[in-house]
């Protein structure tokens, strides 16, 4: 079983697509909405749409992440935001490829497709990662450090470690992965917009404690081994 494993916050539109195509795929699974106190109608619609609902009174994605693996069945666990930028039809093939690999991880930057689609699609997916290249995504071997679709053993997700408790989680894990010398898989997911308002905080503040945080174990993330499949679709 696959216990699928979303924070949620404030995402009533976004809970409702992402739950809708997840409903519709014919493996066997879990859905494990961990919220961090919305105060719009995510809860009730993610309820309606058959979801676990877990309320985490502490903030932070990745508290509400590590809530989500305490509390899943599943000995094969995933993670995705509930925005509708992650398109639920992946699993099932991140789901075999995690029977081979350590961990697998679904990016948006590895082909691009739709980038130039919107506004909102070209900012996230062209114009970011080109400006944060050199401090950032240039750093790592997967070419969407901060994806936030993974699939993996939850013996893997313990082995991690992982102590930050927000956005600065997915980070965490490429540089933990790294230093394990662990073997990943990268598959391209197309960029879509997010439906509704981000939470991420694009500060160059935020984005240079990253850097800080990157640089300090720059000499690890080149250990890691990534397998990129670029033609695979779902």
């Amino acid at each position: 079983m696959l216990s699928i494993i979303i924070p949620t916050l404030n995402e009533e539109n976004g809970i409702v697509k992402t739950l809708s195509q997840i409903n519709e795929l014919g493996i066997d699974k879990e859905v494990i909405v961990v919220d961090g106190l919305s105060t719009d109608k995510t809860v009730e619609n993610a309820r309606k749409m058959g979801a676990k609902i877990i309320i985490e009174k502490r903030k932070g994605k990745g508290i509400a992440m590590a809530t989500g693996v305490e509390n899943a069945k599943g000995e094969l666990i995933a993670f995705l935001d509930g925005d509708g930028t992650y398109p639920p039809r992946y699993l099932p093939v991140m789901q075999e490829l995690a029977k081979k690999y350590d961990v697998v991880v679904a990016s948006r930057l590895l082909n691009k497709e739709g980038a130039t689609d919107s506004w909102h699609t070209f900012l996230h997916y062209e114009l970011f990662p080109l400006l944060l290249n050199r401090f950032y995504y240039g750093k790592f071997n997967t070419t969407e450090p901060i994806s936030g679709m993974r699939v993996m053993r939850k013996g893997i997700w313990s082995q991690l470690n992982l102590k930050s408790t927000n956005f600065m989680i997915e980070t965490e894990m490429e540089v933990e992965m790294a230093k394990r010398r662990m073997n990943v898989a990268e598959i391209p997911i197309p960029c879509i917009k997010r439906i509704g308002q981000s939470k991420w905080d694009f500060s160059w503040k935020t984005w240079l404690q990253i850097s800080k945080y990157v640089k300090k174990n720059e000499k690890y993330l080149k250990n890691l081994n990534v397998v990129k499949y670029r033609n695979i679709r779902a």
